[in-house]
């Protein structure tokens, strides 16, 4: 079984994936840069699908590369940063944010529900750091 791990390719991504491999587990990875992505899973031994969680139906994606593959593990660790001072931003800004850590987590979870459910599997969701601090501009 495997661990499907979203947002790969970052430092808590690739962290997570290299950790999971070093104890034995194995990894299918995903995200956007298909250079940084293929290279991670390469060193790792692992599967991987390049996808975009903004993207429509990218959960479809992921779960055709995976075809027959049973997963016990979640972890989305999907995220940015967007700085600029409250008044700078566009309700565009707020919508982004809210399909990249909203909608895309509720997306690959209901995708992936049945799976885990049937395999007693876990679903981490990575947040930022900013929960427990704010930052300047951080709106």
């Amino acid at each position: 079984m495997k661990k499907l791990i979203l947002g790969a390719t970052g430092s808590i991504g690739s962290s997570l994936a290299k950790k999971i491999v070093s104890d034995g587990g194995e990894v299918h990875l995903t995200g956007r840069d298909e250079t940084s992505l293929s290279a991670l899973a390469s060193e790792l031994n692992a599967s991987f699908t390049t996808c975009d969680v903004l993207e429509e139906n990218f959960s479809d994606k992921i779960m055709n590369d995976l075809g027959d593959t049973q997963i016990n593990g979640l972890a989305f660790c999907v995220g940015s940063i967007d700085l600029k001072p409250l008044k700078l931003t566009k309700k565009s800004d707020f919508m982004q944010s809210f399909n990249l850590n909203l909608i895309s987590a509720t997306e690959i979870i209901k995708s992936t529900s049945d799976n885990l459910k049937k395999n007693k599997g876990s679903i981490v969701l990575f947040s930022t750091v900013a929960v427990k601090q704010g930052f300047p501009n951080h709106a």
